[in-house]
């Protein structure tokens, strides 16, 4: 019998261990998933003080991706603030994308899952459909990471699928 209680203890002790692991990870996953919508809610609070970028990528929703380097856009001040509005929303997909937990598959097991990562997957999705940022990925992906690249180069097909929502932005 005195045989017996390590391989309980170690019994307990590993199911103790696995218990904290799950516990740990889905407390991380609720951060990470809390940092990401401080993100969110942050982009939706410039959209709300400046709607004149709501307006300009609404208004320019229909415009060729090229559009966006042509000579005639530098000129144009409210420009600047969508692009820099994009910029921020894409910075925030590549961080999304980046810490995901299907990136790298070896160790998978190690990141918090993202919360709802296929509805983030969605919405990058619809965003993407907008000119404008079709026009940054295409000709400025290099200073974004991997992951973002690849989701690009996986979902373009289907992002250029569809037309673009005006009223979405």
């Amino acid at each position: 019998m005195s045989d017996v209680w390590p391989i309980i203890v170690t019994v307990i002790s590993a199911g103790w261990i696995l218990m904290t692991f799950i516990r740990d990870r889905r407390s991380q996953s609720v951060t990470h998933t809390n940092e990401i919508m401080k993100l969110l809610l942050e982009n939706d609070r410039t959209h709300i003080e400046y709607p004149e970028i709501q307006m300009y990528l609404s208004q320019n929703s229909k415009q060729d991706v090229e559009y966006f380097r042509n000579e005639t856009v530098l000129k144009d001040h409210l420009f600047y603030q969508a692009k820099t509005a994009v910029y921020k929303q894409i910075d925030m997909f590549d961080e999304i994308l980046c810490t995901s937990h299907d990136t790298n598959w070896i160790y998978s097991f190690l990141r918090p899952p993202l919360i709802e990562e296929e509805d983030w997957k969605a919405y990058m999705i619809e965003k993407f459909r907008h000119p404008l940022y079709q026009s940054i990925l295409k000709h400025e992906k290099h200073i974004f990471g991997e992951s973002l690249r690849d989701f690009w180069k996986k979902n373009k097909k289907e992002i250029l699928s569809r037309p673009v929502d005006p009223f979405i932005w």
